[in-house]
């Protein structure tokens, strides 16, 4: 080749590639219909409008549509995007085809038609799931940088912002490969999916990470018309009430739960959920069995028997905030009961020890039941210090707000052990048993303590009382009656046995019968606890076990902080009985 043909030919390439490299606005034509045509076949996307159209050949032909508007047939799908681009392919290219090997959807905003007006991730699904399953063949298709809006009658019901997809190419029958990431309701998260479009017995895979959760499930979906998914599942999450919200659900008794990593063999069917071989941890505390979830007349379901090493009752039933701020106004507000019974529970759970704020049970069996306008909670056994205790709690919705019973004891159990793990009992000790029952009705947590009614009992045998001798303090005075009033609140008081009677109406307990008999004294207690006003009002009257001499004492003041003092008027006055009022 000469020297001029080598420049000819090496200008006519560089000529050539230039305007490859160019993009050619294409006039509405032959070439343009066809490239949409393509389009539409591989995404299955009407394309009902565009501004422009351009083709670029090198380094690979491609094809980019500016601000276009797109339609699914049925109208499932509309929407618009920025960009179109689509990478064509070069051998079918130069027989005059155009086949694409991947479509992508620039700052789509994407509308979806779904059928019903409920928070349901199932019937947010459904339509583009649709869409994507009536598709013979589908290509390689991007969505970059886009926004979802789920829409019912007109009414935009959630949307996914930040949409980055990619949905691998597939022929027909085989299933739909997508991974990427979106924001929906102010969470990043990432997905993968793999689903089935066809096949009576086909593969099914999802993961989704977020800082709400991380989800994995393997298995496999069986049937066409009733479809039945069985697989693996892991759910792991920082807090489940958060986590339950992010889906629009906001169950009260959820917020007992803190971190959970549950795993188990689930069954998926419609309206359906059924998990074995359950294994449940609740912050290092392992449970195990099974769960079910259904849909019980429009409302969820949850029904399970689990059971473990240990369990800390205490801590849930603290996060569950049943007992109201102390300020009044938190006390006469309404009791939302609709939002405790929610829902429909059949739980038991069994576990070999559990605590209750600091008390440790053994061989525990405990249950939960809701139903609407009901909620009943009770412990079916438990063992606790050499004894037992049971209990249970049953509110009823009511015409006058709710009617709550409240039944429970324990029998046997030896408090002096007990005050290791309580405090409140570091000062008494004994073998211990208590019974109690409580009715109570009122639209507000103030009125059913004003009004609870019943009877409690306790009786306790061989113990000791800590922070003051009544012994000592009757002999001093025997002894010198002037040293009465030095400081007597120490030491120890023994008795054989201690009994205290209540008689509960309308929110006040009165002592029926109260008496403490050690081997030289015997004391007498009469008087009122006060329930709405959470106070003690009682006199207490010490007595030698053979004399004359009786020293009163008066016991007053909050439940939680109560004083006892020498009754100095009614031993001035050489008075031997209770005060009046405290027997009313």
């Amino acid at each position: 080749m000469t020297r001029r043909a080598s420049i000819l030919a090496y200008g006519l390439v560089i000529a050539v590639v230039l305007l490859g490299l160019q993009s050619w606005s294409i006039a509405v034509g032959r070439v343009e219909q066809r490239v949409i045509a393509a389009i539409e076949q591989r995404t299955g996307l009407e394309v009902t409008g565009l501004e422009r159209a351009e083709i670029a050949l090198l380094p690979l032909p491609r094809i980019s549509l500016s601000k276009v508007t797109f339609r699914q047939h049925d109208d499932l799908l509309t929407g618009s995007a920025l960009r179109i681009k689509a990478r064509a392919r070069i051998l079918p290219l130069l027989i005059g085809q155009f086949r694409f090997d991947r479509i992508e959807l620039v700052v789509p905003q994407i509308d979806v038609a779904v059928a019903g007006t409920d928070d349901g991730l199932g019937d947010w699904l459904t339509p583009p799931l649709t869409y994507l399953e009536k598709l013979k063949a589908q290509g390689r298709i991007i969505i970059t940088a886009g926004s979802v809006f789920m829409r019912a009658q007109g009414a935009i019901q959630t949307i996914l912002r930040d949409v980055n997809l990619v949905l691998q190419d597939r022929d027909a029958g085989e299933p739909l490969s997508l991974s990427g990431s979106l924001t929906w309701r102010g969470v990043p998260t990432q997905i993968s999916l793999l689903w089935p479009m066809a096949g009576a017995n086909a593969r099914l895979a999802l993961t989704a990470a977020s800082p709400m959760m991380n989800l994995q499930f393997e298995g496999t979906r069986s049937g066409l018309n009733d479809p039945v998914v069985n697989g693996r599942l892991s759910l792991a999450t920082k807090a489940l009430p958060e986590l339950l919200g992010w889906f629009g659900e906001k169950p009260r008794l959820a917020s007992a739960i803190g971190p959970l990593h549950l795993s188990a063999d689930a069954q998926i069917k419609p309206h359906e959920a059924s998990l074995s071989n359950v294994a449940v941890s609740l912050e290092g505390e392992r449970l195990e069995g099974a769960i079910k979830l259904g849909d019980a007349g429009g409302r969820l379901a949850l029904s399970g028997t689990l059971a473990g090493a240990t369990l800390d009752l205490g801590r849930l039933y603290g996060r569950l905030g049943v007992l109201p701020a102390t300020a009044p106004e938190n006390e006469n507000a309404p009791l939302d009961f609709d939002a405790w019974t929610a829902h429909d529970i059949d739980l038991r759970i069994s576990v070999d020890a559990a605590k209750i704020n600091g008390a440790r049970l053994d061989d525990v069996a405990t249950y939960l039941l809701v139903k609407k306008g009901r909620f009943e909670a009770g412990l079916l056994r438990a063992g606790a210090y050499g004894g037992s205790v049971k209990g249970r709690f049953l509110a009823l919705a009511a015409p006058g707000g709710v009617d709550v019973k409240l039944q429970g004891g324990f029998d046997k159990v030896n408090l002096g052990k007990a005050a290791g793990d309580v405090p409140d009992l570091a000062k008494l000790s004994g073998t211990g048993t208590l019974q109690i029952a409580l009715d109570g009705l009122g639209a507000s947590f103030e009125e059913v303590v004003a009004s609870l009614s019943g009877k409690a009992g306790l009786n306790l045998r061989q113990g000791e009382l800590g922070g003051i001798a009544f012994g000592e303090l009757l002999r001093r005075m025997e002894r010198n009656p002037s040293l009465v009033q030095s400081d007597w609140r120490q030491g120890k008081t023994p008795f054989d046995t201690a009994a205290i009677n209540l008689s509960i109406a309308n929110g006040v307990a009165m002592v029926t019968d109260a008496q403490m008999t050690g081997p030289s004294y015997q004391l007498t207690l009469a008087g009122q606890i006060s329930l709405p006003g959470r106070n003690y009002e009682m006199g207490l009257l010490l007595s030698p076990s053979n004399g004359p001499l009786r020293l009163p004492f008066i016991f007053k003041g909050p439940l939680d902080n109560p004083t006892l003092e020498l009754d100095t008027e009614a031993l001035s006055r050489g008075a031997t009985a209770f005060p009046t009022q405290l027997l009313r």
